[in-house]
């Protein structure tokens, strides 16, 4: 399963521009014009995403003047974009696009789509033994295998959580790299009052696997970098992992320590 259309394409935007603020405002820009022209909310997700990318790639045009937007210069600072191979594989694998989609959000490519695919899992298969990861889930067999899944990719698993109250602890205890969480956890308590109580004291990228999407994303206290849906598959966890940890600058942490590759 994967997010309603708007939710997808402002994912995508952040995840693209690294950072939130200007993935939303684009994201937003482009949503605007369509209601403007007349298009209906569920617009073609192809149609949205590729309009996405021709302004994305007019921003990052020094010479242009892209509007509406207002912070071209600022994501133009952020540092290198994605790769083309980063982008299929965050379409791909996270947003749920078809092959076909992506040549055409996407065009022109400059590989054959299976080569790009291909490099980007690659991506994935890249170690992180010195990376540290939390999960807040109360249901053990999920929680075991997500546990699996970032066990597979290198990723140091340093807690299972099964409420908010434990997970906020460990957080806290053992200073995770990102945290996946569910929302509906045992107990009234949910997976966003677990990353209220530890995000002041620190500060991680969050992916909420959960099957209450709509739940997540209305939060305003929480900005999750990912939002997956149940039931889940492995690729997209692994690509949202993956991004999150290669990607630092989308974090808000130092620019000097951006990894620059795909």
């Amino acid at each position: 399963m994967f997010l309603p259309v708007s939710a997808s394409l402002r994912q995508f935007a952040r995840a693209v521009t690294a950072d939130r603020l200007a993935g939303d405002e684009l994201a937003g820009a482009i949503t605007a014009e369509n209601i403007r022209a007349g298009k209906p909310p569920a617009a073609a997700k192809a149609d949205l995403f590729r309009e996405f990318i021709l302004k994305w790639r007019e921003i990052l045009d020094a010479n242009s003047r892209p509007r509406p937007f207002s912070s071209a210069e600022y994501v133009r600072s952020l540092g290198p974009p994605p790769s083309e191979a980063r982008l299929v594989l965050l379409l791909n694998d996270i947003c749920g696009l078809s092959q076909r989609d992506i040549e055409y959000v996407l065009d022109p490519l400059s590989k054959p789509f299976a080569e790009l695919l291909k490099e980007g899992r690659a991506v994935i298969a890249r170690q992180r033994e010195e990376r540290k990861a939390l999960i807040v889930e109360d249901e053990p067999l999920i929680a075991a295998d997500l546990k699996d899944v970032l066990e597979n990719m290198g990723v140091t698993v340093v807690g299972l959580a099964r409420t908010a109250d434990q997970g906020a602890r460990e957080a806290l205890k053992s200073a995770p790299d990102i945290v996946l969480a569910d929302y509906n956890l045992d107990g009234q308590k949910t997976g966003v009052d677990a990353v209220i109580a530890f995000q002041d004291s620190h500060q991680c990228p969050v992916i909420f696997i959960t099957g209450y999407p709509d739940d997540v994303l209305k939060g305003e206290d929480v900005e999750p970098d990912f939002v997956i849906v149940k039931p889940y598959r492995p690729e997209a966890v692994q690509a949202a992992v993956a991004h999150c940890l290669d990607t630092e600058r989308f974090f808000a942490i130092d620019a000097d320590s951006a990894n620059g590759d795909l």
